[in-house]
Order: structure tokens, then C-alpha cells, then sequence
């Protein structure tokens, strides 16, 4: 306990920040002073990364012979903000560049001959791919065939030969000296940025980028952490008075525009509705969101993502009760330790969002496939420590094409094979875990005392912020609270709102997808709950509230 003593002091912290803090490794005053340091100076410079220079000087050349550079996207939201990083950045360069977005059902991830086709019909010379192209070896000797140079920038991890590109940044690629392996995509994306701004002596314009780099690093799902959690922070404040036109249309639809924003605002409300169009539409116009200085343009897009994400919802709901109905009509929940799905009418573009839903809901590495003549096309999502990228490379025969990494990946894979793949993955998942059933954790940071419910914690705690992966928010155990109101809430009265006691406060509490749970509360009851601590405002009021993860009654 001395470090915990010693970090209280040294920040003038409760005993429970600091607990949540040495929680997560930052346990040492330096790791603390570090954590808490978020100047945009500690970010590690772009030519740090393998292959920058040759990159860089490639750009340049294009741009002096006036040649014409093609930035080569992904349909996410990671690769929609790589794909805007460059073209902006570009374009204040002076080049001559356009944008290439695959459709997803047609074309699928990553490069392909068809699109190297339709590239050169433009007239490009040089193509820059971002978040993408690290696996995309044939496609790119195709493009050179045709006489284009290419410039790879990824962040996926790397395996096998890599493809013969002019220059590739990947910070997992073989001998790459870069300090921090965990940038997204758009991150990659903003480290080109930075190094060709500043050769052209405009290095201070890379920061304006940084509200479409965090959008698309929160996206993403990379842990928080390092420059991450600098891009981020930063990201946040500018995203919050942002002049991009595209950005501050999606908070309007979103309800956003004026608020203070969270990584959870980002996540959950303004990225989905740029991933929908990927998913059911055109990709191609979130791009043009994110590039446009025209309002009414900006906000014409904006509504219609926001239609096609109402779209995507339905079209998801729809398959999710599917595949649930499936599960529970044929798989041993005893004894599987995967789930392998596959149906011919599952949207190909909602498939990997279902997966993430499944793997949450079971609690077991998920794969989902849309079936398309004698291929399934398919998303793959993980649980904690189960790789699912190692896993699949270690049956790599099975597959016609697939990427990804730790957490979730996508795949080609022939109809014939999919049930060798349930019994490969249930084999090897057996091997990580064993035999017995797998049973989901919640991880406690610290108990907490009725002394500890103030906005004095809430204001430490977020001293922590962003929070996501790798840095999540700080939950606690609270026990002996005893219940004085509660009422089931929300569409369908799938959440609880509370008011407990903890011997000295009534403290409201909100627990979210908990409603069935009101059936073994009472007035009165003691109660055991996990929980996070938020501020809430009402009427211009703040107050202290209790986020519930999950209630128990107290033994």
C-alpha cells in the first residue's frame, strides 16, 4: 500500500482514484505524473515510424510532377476519418487527390483488381491506402503492373510476406523501431499527416486534424492509452468547438452540438451513424461530411446517416433474434465454447455489429457469416483473452481471405468449411480456457464508503478521462444500501431507476438493461451493487449518481 499512500499525496487524490490508478499500472508517482500529462509534445514523432521518409518523399514528388494521388479508404469509421486526414491534408499540400471507397458487398475489404481498374481510369499515379492494404499483396502488384506506385499505411497486424509496395507504414511490420504499436488506422494516417505538414513548414495544422483523428481512434476500439489517450484528449476539446462542417451537422442530428462530449458520446451515438452507411449505403458520402465547408451540404448528409442508421438498426434487430433463436434451438450452451453462425439472408453489412452482441450476450467467441453462393463472407468477435486473430492464423488453411486482430477480424471462407471451423475454433478455445463453462467478470476496482459519494470523487475520477479500452471507467462494490424507491424505465421498461441509502445519503442510481431485476427488489431490501460514479445534472442542479452494472441482495 505504500505506492497508494505515496500517488494520494503526491496529487492531493482520494484513496479510491488512486487504487483505480495503480488498478490499470499507473502505479508509481512518475507512471501517475505521465498518465496526467497530456501535452500534445509527448507524442512520438512520425519519422519514427519505418518507412516515413521513403513515404514522405514519394508524396512530394507526386505532388511537384503535378501527378494525380488516389487515397485508397475502408468503409468503417476508422477508415472514412483515415481517408478525410489525407485528402485534407493533401489538398493544403496543393495535390491533386482524390478518394476511393470499396463497397462493401461488391467489393469487400481492402484492394482489389476491380477497383485498381476504375483507379486508373481516373488517371492516378500514385495511391495511398489507409487502414488498409498491409494483406493486400496481388492487388497491389496489379496496380503496379498497371503502372502506379503505392504507399501502404495500416495498423493491422502484419503475417507472412508483405506486399511490394513503394513505402508501407505499419507500426507492427517487422523492424519498425515505433514506440507505440497500438495507433488505429487514422492514426497511422495522422502520422503521415504530421511528417508531410511539417516538411511543407505547416506542422501546426496537423492539430486541426485532430477532432476527425479521434473520432476515428475512438471507433476503432484500440486501447486508450499512450498517444491515444493524447489524441483523444485533445480530439474531445476540439471536437466540441469544431469548425469542421461535417462534424458539427452529426452532433446536431445526435443532439450533441454544445454539449461536453465523452468517448462515450463518440462510440455510441456519432459513430454508428457513419458506420451505417458503410454497412447499408454508400460510405462514399461520409467522407465527402467530413470534407465539405458547405452547412446545408453537411447537414443534408448528416440526416440521411441518421436515416440509414435507423435503417442498419432494424436490419440488425432483425438478425440478432435470428441468430438467438438459433442458438438456443441448437447449441449446447454447456458445452460450446464458440458460436458459429451462417444464414444466406443476414445482411453481409450488419453481420460483424450481431457478432459483438453475441460474444457480449454468451459470453463466447462469435463468428457470423452471410453465405453467398459456395463463399460465406463473415465478422469474427472475441472475449477477453482469447486472440481471435492468432487463432485463425493458426487454421489459416481454412480460409480464402482473412485480417483482423486481437478482438475481432473478418473472413472469406468456403460453405463447405464452416463446420471445420466450429471445430477448430471450439478446440482451440478449449485450449486457452479448458473445459469448464465460461463465466463473465466484472472487475472491481475498490470498495466504497459512504464518505466517498461526493462530487469531490466524481471530479478525481475524471481526472482519468477518456475513458475506453485499455483505460475503462473505474467500477466499484458498494454493499448493505438499502432501497427506498425503484421503477422499471425506458422503451419496454428494460432499465431500473433507484434511490438507495448508504446509512447517511440517498443516492440516485440508474442501471441500465437491469429492469427484469425489479422483481427481487422491495422497499426497504439491502442490496449489494456494482457500479460506477457519475456527475448528474437536472434543472441546473449537480448531483452525484450511481451507475449500475449489476445488483445482488445483500446475504
Amino acid at each position: 500500500m505504500e505506492n497508494l499512500g505515496a500517488i494520494a499525496n503526491e496529487f492531493q487524490l482520494s484513496d479510491i482514484v488512486a487504487r483505480a490508478m495503480i488498478n490499470r499500472g499507473v502505479d508509481t508517482v512518475p507512471k501517475v505524473r505521465a498518465f496526467l500529462n497530456n501535452d500534445l509534445s509527448l507524442l512520438n514523432a512520425p519519422y519514427l515510424l519505418k518507412g516515413m521518409e521513403t513515404a514522405v518523399d514519394k508524396i512530394f514528388e507526386a505532388i511537384g510532377r503535378k501527378n494525380k494521388i488516389c487515397v485508397y479508404g475502408d468503409y468503417d469509421v476508422d477508415g472514412i476519418t483515415s481517408t478525410a486526414v489525407m485528402i485534407r491534408t493533401l489538398r493544403k499540400l496543393g495535390a491533386d487527390a482524390v478518394y476511393y471507397i470499396p463497397n462493401r458487398i461488391e467489393e469487400g475489404y481492402g484492394l482489389n483488381a476491380v477497383s485498381m481498374d476504375r483507379i486508373k481510369e481516373l488517371g492516378v499515379n500514385l495511391i495511398i491506402t489507409v487502414d488498409c492494404g498491409i494483406r493486400s499483396n496481388d492487388a497491389v502488384d496489379y496496380a503496379r503492373s498497371l503502372g502506379m506506385e503505392v504507399v501502404i499505411t495500416d495498423h493491422h497486424e502484419c503475417e507472412g510476406e508483405l506486399p511490394k509496395a513503394h513505402s508501407i507504414l505499419n507500426p507492427h511490420q517487422p523492424d519498425c523501431g515505433y514506440p507505440f504499436k497500438d495507433l488505429a488506422g487514422v492514426g497511422v494516417a495522422f502520422k503521415l499527416s504530421s511528417a508531410l505538414l511539417s516538411k511543407a513548414d505547416n506542422a501546426s495544422c496537423a492539430e486541426e486534424l485532430l477532432d476527425i483523428v479521434s473520432l476515428g481512434t475512438i471507433a476503432d476500439i484500440v486501447p486508450l492509452l499512450g498517444e491515444n489517450r493524447i489524441i483523444v484528449k485533445h480530439g474531445l476539446n476540439r471536437m466540441g468547438n469544431t469548425d469542421n462542417k461535417g462534424i458539427k451537422a452529426l452532433l446536431r442530428v445526435c443532439g450533441l452540438y454544445r454539449r461536453e462530449l465523452t468517448t462515450y458520446n463518440v462510440a455510441f451515438m456519432l459513430a454508428p451513424r457513419i458506420n451505417a452507411a458503410g454497412r447499408i449505403a454508400n460510405a462514399t458520402e461520409c467522407v465527402e461530411l467530413l470534407l465539405t465547408d458547405n452547412e446545408d451540404r453537411a447537414m443534408e448528409i448528416a440526416a440521411k446517416l441518421n436515416s440509414d442508421n435507423l435503417e442498419r438498426q432494424a436490419i440488425e434487430n432483425r438478425i440478432l433474434n435470428d441468430a438467438i433463436a438459433i442458438i438456443e434451438g441448437t447449441s449446447d450452451l454447456d458445452k460450446d465454447k464458440v458460436l458459429v453462425l451462417c444464414d444466406k439472408d443476414w445482411h453481409i453489412g450488419v453481420i460483424g455489429i450481431v457478432a459483438s452482441r453475441l460474444a457480449e450476450r454468451f459470453y463466447l467467441p462469435t463468428f457470423i457469416m452471410s453465405r453467398e453462393g459456395e463463399l460465406c463472407k463473415g465478422s469474427a468477435r472475441s472475449i477477453p483473452g482469447f486472440n481471435i486473430f492468432e487463432a485463425m492464423s493458426k487454421y489459416d488453411f481454412l480460409f480464402e481471405r482473412y485480417g483482423g486482430h486481437e478482438m475481432a477480424a473478418g473472413f472469406t471462407i468456403h460453405a463447405d468449411r464452416v463446420g471445420e471451423l466450429r471445430e477448430c475454433m471450439n478446440r482451440e478455445t478449449e485450449r486457452v480456457f479448458g473445459i469448464d463453462k465460461l463465466i463473465p467478470e466484472i472487475l472491481v476496482d475498490y470498495r466504497l464508503e459512504p464518505g466517498d459519494i461526493t462530487l469531490e470523487t466524481v471530479r478525481q475520477l475524471r481526472l482519468m478521462e477518456p475513458f475506453g479500452t485499455g483505460n475503462p471507467s473505474p467500477v466499484f462494490v458498494y454493499r448493505g444500501l438499502s432501497v427506498r424507491s425503484f421503477r422499471a424505465v425506458g422503451n419496454g421498461e428494460k432499465h431500473l431507476s433507484l434511490i438507495v441509502n448508504d446509512g447517511i445519503n440517498n443516492v440516485k442510481c440508474i442501471a441500465y438493461n437491469l429492469g427484469k431485476l425489479q422483481n427481487i427488489l422491495s422497499i426497504g431490501r439491502k442490496i449489494d451493487i456494482i457500479c460506477s460514479v457519475e456527475n448528474n445534472i437536472w434543472n441546473g442542479i449537480e448531483s452525484v449518481q450511481l451507475n449500475i452494472r449489476d445488483i445482488r441482495l445483500t446475504e
